[in-house]
């Protein structure tokens, strides 16, 4: 068999019995942190021009837009809410850029649609995101020098997997409906720090829904999307930077949804969140304040999109400028939801801050990064004279496998998101329901009494 028949037949045959307990723990975690950051996003200017959209696109109500409570289609829900999910770039992240919004979204409102249950919804989302990291692990990060999104680009292959799987297609349906993603594939670096970012995460959640909708009704496509020489992988991922057949045949040996998601503590680009949980811990340990700071340095990747601005002149901009992240850390002690203004930004206090940071950017050659690598310095030169460093390696991030962030604040942090839109009262009720999705046994039931106002 090929790779795309191989994988096909994985996808169809794995079952929730087959994945190991930790990956259903984190897959959950990660799906229950995105419901309340899609709540959170709902009230975003991205999230009200998205409903509007659909509410004006008009269609059957098969599906519910989280937060309104208003009916859709199901491509129409799986947009809206994928969209809502990235708006403040606080969802989770890790593998192939933003895995559980890139999945999440669609399997909501197919699993609302055919009445299925949390357990359903789990085996399908952890099948997806393992194509995803597959595919990803197999790539070197070569779509993203391109100019790529992987969340836009792998992401399409992964939720339509993902989708498959919940509607129970066979290995023939999901060959086309891989066939269909492959076709879709796309979404641009250069609208980070724009709207379209967070669109992108809609439209994979779209294209997923599409695709294995249409796999589902006949249409046809190619049978080798992943092998064939104008395919996915060498057109869109690149020739010779890959073994398909070796990914193919070792899918789920491990598995590594587990070892992939991180849980993100700041609204931003997960580029950032090494370098301030470094500053933070040099906070604390040396206990200064932005007035005690000559200047910071900071090494970054020569492929970092935290420097795509050095002087961000909007909050989203801010998302992606190491430089305005320092700043707010410094200047606030923390980065949160309210950092992300236009009032912030010009905050002379910020702005004088930026002044005082400064990005080394590493050749490629004397990178070497990996997760579990020493990790890239922060450098605080302090105005008594003290230079103080901290390095924190991305497999050491707060929130990510090996530091995990813990469930009470994944708690915190769903109340504080999903407050945004939802009263306390719901908001517990909320949380009663969707801490443990795989209890939830009907779908549809729990999404119209708990993730609307």
């Amino acid at each position: 068999m090929g790779a795309t028949e191989t994988i096909s037949k994985w996808i169809v045959e794995t079952t929730y019995e087959d994945i190991p307990p930790e990956a259903i723990r984190v897959a959950n975690e990660s799906c229950f942190d995105l419901l309340g950051v899609i709540l959170a996003g709902s009230m975003q200017p991205v999230g009200e021009i998205i409903k509007q959209y659909v509410s004006d696109m008009g269609g059957s109500s098969e599906a519910t837009i989280l937060s309104s409570g208003e009916m859709t289609s199901l491509p129409n829900a799986a947009l809206a809410n994928g969209t809502m999910g990235h708006a403040l770039d606080f969802d989770d992240f890790g593998g192939f850029g933003h895995p559980t919004v890139a999945i999440f979204p669609a399997l909501l409102a197919l699993g609302e649609n055919i009445g299925a249950t949390g357990k359903d919804l789990l085996e399908a989302y952890v099948v997806g995101c393992e194509i995803g990291l597959a595919l990803q692990h197999t790539t070197k990060y070569n779509q993203m020098a391109k100019g790529f999104h992987a969340t836009a680009v792998i992401g399409r292959l992964a939720c339509t997997a993902a989708c498959c799987k919940l509607l129970k297609l066979d290995q023939s349906q999901t060959i086309t409906a891989l066939g269909i993603a492959g076709s879709m594939a796309g979404g641009l670096i250069h609208n980070f720090g724009t709207m379209t970012k967070p669109l992108h995460a809609g439209l994979v959640c779209r294209d997923g829904v599409t695709a294995a909708q249409l796999a589902q009704r006949g249409l046809t496509s190619g049978d080798q999307i992943l092998e064939h020489p104008f395919g996915f992988a060498t057109t869109v991922l690149g020739e010779g930077i890959y073994d398909l057949d070796d990914m193919a045949a070792n899918m789920g040996k491990p598995f590594r949804v587990q070892d992939a998601l991180m849980i993100k503590k700041c609204p931003c680009c997960g580029g950032n969140h090494a370098m301030l949980d470094s500053l933070f811990s040099l906070m604390r340990e040396y206990d200064f304040t932005y007035d005690d700071v000559e200047n910071a340095e900071v090494d970054q990747s020569f492929l970092s999109i935290v420097m795509l601005y050095e002087e961000p002149d909007d909050d989203l901009k801010g998302k992606f400028s190491a430089k305005y992240n320092v700043a707010a850390a410094l200047v606030d002690g923390e980065v949160s939801v309210d950092t992300f203004s236009q009032e912030k930004i010009d905050d002379p206090k910020i702005q004088d801050a930026m002044g005082k940071v400064r990005n080394r950017v590493m050749a490629k050659a004397e990178e070497g990064l990996t997760d579990h690598g020493p990790g890239l310095p922060i450098r605080i030169t302090l105005k008594d004279g003290r230079v103080i460093e901290h390095r924190t390696a991305r497999g050491d991030i707060l929130g990510a496998y090996g530091n995990p962030w813990g469930i009470e604040n994944i708690k915190n942090k769903f109340k504080k998101n999903a407050g945004l839109a939802l009263s306390s009262e719901r908001v517990d009720q909320t949380i009663d329901t969707w801490l443990d999705i795989g209890q939830v046994a009907d779908l549809a039931e729990n999404i119209r009494k708990t993730l609307v106002r």
